[in-house]
């Protein structure tokens, strides 16, 4: 298998189903959005977002960067 096949056969989640959250994280005229970050079966990091405008991507992505500073605040990283 060359590195094209590998790359193409590696896991992703499917626009379907990522579209499908987004449907179910609020109703219509509602502000909605949905982030993921997941793992290929590699290692490597894959993140998928469906926003319905931008304050919502704004607000989510803030809702995160104080997820993971705090989550640094509760286990730091030895250096």
């Amino acid at each position: 298998m060359n590195l094209n096949e590998e790359e193409e056969n590696e896991f992703c989640i499917p626009s379907e189903m990522v579209d499908k959250l987004y449907e179910l994280s609020g109703g219509p005229d509602k502000y909605k959005g949905v982030i993921m970050a997941v793992s290929s079966e590699n290692g490597k990091p894959l993140v998928y977002s469906k926003f319905d405008c931008g304050m919502t991507e704004l607000a989510l992505i803030k809702t995160l960067e104080d997820y993971l500073e705090s989550m640094k605040q509760i286990s730091p990283t030895e250096e």
